[in-house]
């Protein structure tokens, strides 16, 4: 049997025939549905997301994550922490607007022991008001977008306003991964990326002239891209820095 037949058996049989990893000593993440799958393989399996280790000296007191999914960037870099400080105090917060998804994340968060030091929103990011729909696959919750998808359910999603509930902080790590809507987010944020140190960010297709006013609009604000943007699944791998902050 051929490993990729054993993955499509996986993918579809995982809700009755589950995995669990252990993480670290009582902290478990449950492997039980196609998407789960994909996203551990997204995230656990991309030496790109690995990179946080790099950039979590000192500890970081706040990590935000846009477009949490499963929540398992933010269970990546607890175990980042707990490697290379034995403790971690650090706090996330974990914005998903994907209403299939809130009972996923919330469990994986529980289940890690990290409910006390964790925030989760279920909010659009981008604009600071209103509301908009999310189209959401069916048959993979992963796949979700402001555009009408083929077979997709809409959800209507209020918008969140990070910049005050983040107040005068500073976010030490940020992820971004929000199928496109990273333009906007950047556009009606700017001077929330101000108090941001490194970011790693998933940039969707988007015109070039968007990709360049995300790039000046972060440059004005002291925040350079690392090397060369990596390219995977369509999208771009890019994090950003601001210059002269210790790693």
């Amino acid at each position: 049997m051929s490993m990729e037949f054993r993955s499509f058996l996986y993918r579809r049989l995982g809700r009755w025939i589950t995995c669990s990893f252990r993480l670290w000593p009582g902290a478990w993440v449950a492997i039980d549905s196609k998407f789960a799958w994909a996203s551990f393989q997204d995230v656990f399996c991309d030496p790109f997301y690995w990179q946080v280790f790099q950039w979590i000296r000192p500890a970081p007191k706040l990590v935000v994550d846009c477009g949490a999914h499963c929540g398992h960037f933010t269970l990546l870099t607890e175990k980042c922490l707990l490697s290379l400080y034995g403790k971690s105090e650090t706090e996330y917060l974990l914005i998903e607007p994907n209403p299939a998804l809130a009972g996923v994340v919330q469990r994986n968060i529980q289940t890690a022991g990290l409910g006390a030091r964790t925030t989760i929103k279920q909010n659009l990011l981008g604009k600071k008001t209103g509301n908009a729909t999310l189209w959401v696959q069916r048959d993979n919750y992963l796949t979700a977008s402001m555009n009408p998808l083929p077979g997709g359910r809409p959800h209507v999603v209020e918008f969140l306003d990070l910049p005050s509930l983040i107040g005068d902080r500073t976010i030490d790590v940020m992820k971004i991964d929000i199928e496109g809507g990273e333009f906007d987010l950047v556009r009606h944020n700017l001077d929330l990326f101000k108090r941001v140190r490194t970011i790693f960010m998933e940039l969707h297709t988007g015109t070039s002239g968007q990709r360049q006013e995300l790039f000046d609009g972060l440059g004005s604000v002291g925040l350079a891209p690392l090397g060369e943007a990596l390219a995977a699944h369509g999208y771009e791998l890019v994090i950003f820095h601001r210059p002269g902050d210790s790693a």
